[in-house]
């Protein structure tokens, strides 16, 4: 059995939010794809898809304590924000986008928390 070092259990609660946000960024984006096709929905099922792939990459860096983790986070805060803002104008026509929103925008906030290694 593999034991958790000190760096992977001090960042659990943002491997634990990278790992939501992706899940409910996939989430919105199956279920926007039963809806009409605007262009501001597409602009959101891009969002989520990019915020989904860049969340999972950001904890496999976070959670193997890679000397990147600084930076993908710094990405991923980016990219949960830019999500978060599409998802949040879409709120009122799709139920999922309001709550994606919510969940990105906890992702960009524990992303703009995290003190890697060189911090």
């Amino acid at each position: 059995m593999k034991t958790m070092n000190h760096g992977q259990h001090q960042n659990q609660d943002l491997l634990q939010i990278l790992a939501q946000c992706a899940d409910e960024c996939d989430h919105c984006f199956d279920m926007c794809l039963e809806n009409d096709r605007t262009d501001e929905l597409v602009r959101a099922l891009r969002a989520c898809r990019d915020c989904a792939k860049i969340c999972r990459v950001t904890a496999s860096f976070v959670a193997s304590g890679s000397a990147f983790a600084q930076r993908m986070v710094e990405v991923c805060a980016e990219v949960c924000k830019q999500c978060a803002d599409t998802c949040e104008r879409r709120k009122d026509e799709e139920e999922e986008t309001g709550h994606c929103a919510k969940v990105c925008r906890q992702c960009e906030e524990a992303c703009r928390n995290f003190k890697g290694a060189n911090a």
